[in-house]
Formats: structure tokens, sequence, C-alpha cells
């Protein structure tokens, strides 16, 4: 909680304006800024997350998750080893795009709401509005991967990284281990951001907050691999 200097009323931890004397408590952040939310995403987590919470607006959430949805795309091209029923790798990443952006796009009220809802059944204090920016934000591994570690694997596998046709590792395989283990790093960084973003943003405790990203995992994981399949019969 926090105090209001001016009449002593109690007031949520993320209160910008007091409920009694409507006094102000503390700076207001209209606007998010995505560069730095992200830099201090990998540079400072939990005061990202104070911001976020503290943010009027929780913009950019759709874009990053958009990116993630492109990001799955090429994941289950890669898990599914469809890459030969595309003639080239322009057409691939076509695909990608095509399906990517409309996934994340509706994984994003989806994924949000499954927060807030799990975040409310262990009394967890955010809104849906801050699930959806402590969700989308908690992403930016994702972001990273695809921006940064994707191309990597284009230009050093090329098709043979969704083909396994040969298997990339007979190719190449320090590059393969040590792409494949960047990307599960990203992957554990995201589920710990979601973990810190969940406990700051609800201020509940840490294993309430694991159990909530376990099971959101879990749910999502599910979803996609069952939206990958139905996507798999369209190729």
């Amino acid at each position: 909680m926090i105090l209001c200097s001016v009449c002593q009323t109690e007031n949520d931890k993320y209160a910008t304006i007091c409920k009694k004397c409507k006094g102000f408590l503390q700076n207001r952040v209209p606007n998010l800024d995505l560069f730095d939310i992200l830099w201090r995403i990998i540079e400072s987590p939990r005061e990202a997350f104070r911001l976020i919470m503290l943010a009027e607006h929780k913009n950019y959430a759709l874009f990053l998750y958009a990116l993630y949805g492109i990001s799955v795309a090429f994941s289950g091209f890669w898990y599914f080893r469809i890459g030969n029923r595309f003639e080239n790798v322009l057409i691939l990443i076509f695909w990608a795009l095509l399906i990517g952006v409309p996934l994340g796009i509706a994984l994003c009220p989806i994924v949000s709401s499954f927060h807030w809802m799990l975040s409310k059944m262990l009394g967890g204090k955010a809104s849906f509005r801050a699930s959806l920016g402590i969700t989308s934000y908690a992403l930016t591994p994702f972001t990273i991967s695809l921006l940064l570690l994707l191309p990597i694997e284009l230009m050093t596998f090329g098709m043979y990284f969704f083909t396994f046709n040969p298997h990339p590792m007979a190719i190449k395989p320090v590059s393969y281990i040590v792409l494949i283990g960047s990307n599960a790093v990203m992957m554990l960084w995201a589920f710990i951001l979601l973990i810190i973003g969940t406990k700051v943003g609800n201020q509940i405790s840490l294993w309430k907050s694991v159990l909530i990203v376990a099971i959101l995992y879990g749910l999502v994981l599910r979803g996609v691999m069952f939206s990958g399949e139905c996507a798999l019969s369209l190729f």
C-alpha cells in the first residue's frame, strides 16, 4: 500500500491519484516507451514491470503478441518438419508471417484473460489491462529470438533447418546445438520474466506466481500444439 501524504489514506501500490482527496501519489505514466521498457526488461525486470503497472495505456502489447505469433509459426514449422512442403525459404517466411500475425493477435486476449483469471483465483490484484501488459512484455525473449537468432538459423542452415533432410546436426553440429540451446534459454527467460511480472503486478507470493505461470504455459502450449496439428492438414 502507499500512504497519501495529504490525507493519510492508504491506496494501492500502483495508484497515481488518492482515492479520497484526489491528490497525486506518484508520477503518472501515460504511455510506455517500447525501447525503454525492453531495455529495462533486460536490465531491471522488476522496475520494468512496475512502470508497466503504472502506465495508463499498455501500448505495443498487440505488436509484441504479433511478433510472438510469428515466432510460434516458425517454431511450428521446425517442430513438425514441414520445410519440404515449401519451394524455398522466401515462401516459408511468407507463410510464417501469414499464419503468425493473426495467431499472435488471437492469442493476445486469450492469454491475457487466462492470466487475469488465474491471478484473481489466487488473490491477485491486477486488472485485465495489467495482465495484458505483463504477458505481452514478458514475451521480450521471443522477440529477441525472432529478430536475432532466426536470421542466423536461416543463413546457417536454410531450408534444412525445417526439413531435417539431412538433419542440421549432420551439417553443422556445433552451430545447431548452440542455436537450439539459445532458443531454450530464451524460453526459460520468458518463463522467469512472466513469473516476475505476475508477482510484481499482482502483489502475490512467489509460489503463487510460479503456479499461475506454469498453468498458463501448459494451456498455451496445448492450444498451440492443437492449432499446429490443425494447420498441418492445410499443407
